[in-house]
């Protein structure tokens, strides 16, 4: 790849890019820190692995297992443990907009246990919201765009016919 011009000549005729004034910084950069959420305890940050659970309150006896990850969830925007999103995410196939093909998307559940939203596409690119709501079919396997699922009550018994009460 070539170089790029504008930084070689910033680089030659500007005397503050000549020197590095940065800290230099020795040994590891990983600080602990006490959190409340999404469990209270303390958060370890390791670089390039990012922040685990290393010591759960109340726990103090479980010393020896292994830390468990945490990573920022962009659709609720908080922490939280990758198991857990991992178990919230599923893969669908369904029509991204009104009208379209079906596609393969990666659905989150969200905090109710109801709604899915599709967060991620078929490359497992991120999906910026906001977000329609979807639920799931009771197959389990089909998912709807909407605020929820019809209920028994939701539903209009006006055109239903009782056998007995025809005439």
């Amino acid at each position: 790849m070539a170089p790029n011009p504008f930084l070689c000549l910033r680089a030659v005729f500007c005397p503050t890019y000549w020197f590095n004034r940065g800290e230099r910084i020795h040994g590891s950069i990983s600080c602990e820190q006490h959190w409340d959420s999404p469990v209270p305890g303390t958060y370890k940050f390791f670089p390039g692995h990012g922040w685990h659970l290393i010591h759960p309150d109340g726990h103090e006896n479980e010393k020896d297992k292994a830390p468990a990850a945490l990573v920022y969830c962009r659709i609720l925007h908080r922490y939280m443990f990758e198991s857990e999103l991992e178990g919230r995410c599923r893969w669908f196939s369904a029509p991204l907009h009104k009208g379209g093909r079906p596609e393969r998307l990666r659905f989150f559940l969200l905090d109710d246990g109801v709604h899915w939203v599709a967060g991620w596409d078929a490359q497992d690119r991120f999906i910026p919201g906001p977000y329609p709501k979807w639920w799931l079919d009771e197959d389990g396997h089909t998912m709807h765009r909407g605020a929820s699922p019809p209920t028994s009550a939701d539903v209009s018994r006006c055109s239903s016919l009782v056998a007995g009460k025809l005439g």
